[in-house]
Formats: structure tokens, sequence, C-alpha cells
């Protein structure tokens, strides 16, 4: 089941890093706490990206050597998936355009969510086995 929630929200971030959204509703120019709310909505798009990419490696990968990494693989490839989606906005779509602050504001976001995930992936992985599996008695 991971894989396939791995599949769908790698699939969403595409969709909305590609997408060109027009509405006069939107307006995400506009700044809050001297930071572009565009910033904000990069940090939020990024952020499940460490949990959901750790749990992949960690508990649906047959490769000891993928679980045995997961933390550096996370983050790195967290890193390299960011920079790939402003590259190519300013390469492939002509609605978009790559900006090195967005690419600041996915790293930030994955940096910490590795940091969260690598301070307590494990204990809160065991905490909802083990309360899962007393559900099932």
């Amino acid at each position: 089941m991971i894989k396939t929630l791995y599949i769908i929200y790698l699939a969403m971030v595409l969709f909305f890093c590609f997408y060109s959204f027009k509405s006069p509703d939107l307006d995400l120019g506009k700044y809050f706490l001297g930071i572009r709310l565009d910033r904000y909505a990069h940090f939020a798009m990024f952020f499940p990206y460490p949990f959901i990419t750790w749990l992949t490696c960690r508990y649906a990968s047959g490769r000891d050597s993928i679980r045995k990494h997961a933390i550096v693989i996370t983050l790195l490839s967290g890193l390299f998936f960011a920079g790939l989606t402003e590259l190519f906005q300013d390469w492939f779509f002509t609605s978009r355009q790559g900006d090195i602050l967005d690419y600041a504001a996915d790293s930030i976001s994955i940096v910490t969510g590795t940091v969260i995930v690598a301070l307590a992936g494990h204990p809160a992985v065991r905490l909802l086995d083990s309360v899962f599996s007393k559900s099932k008695i």
C-alpha cells in the first residue's frame, strides 16, 4: 500500500509543479511575514516527501542496502527531485519558470522532514505497530 501512496504523492507533486493555475482569487505573489506565499506552498508540497520516501525505502523495499541507507536515500532523492522539478519548469513549460528560491523552500522542507524522520521515524513506527497489533487481538 505504501508504494501506491508514494506514486500518488509524486504524481500530485508533479501536477502542482507543472500545472498553470489561473484564478483571480489565488495570488501566491503576496507576502506573509516577509516571505512570498509561493514559498510556503513549496514548503508544504515537499514536506511529506521525506516521510513517505523513508517509509517506502524502509518498509516496502526488498533490498537490505536500501533499508539500511533509507535516510540518506530520502534526503538525496528529495533534493534531486526538487531540483528536477524546478529545472523542468524552466526547460519544458512556457507557463512556469524555475526559481532558485522555490528550490530553497523545497530543500528546507525536505531537510526538515528528513531530520524529523531520522529522529522520530523508528519510534513512531514501533508505536503504530504496537497500537495496531493490539487492536487485532
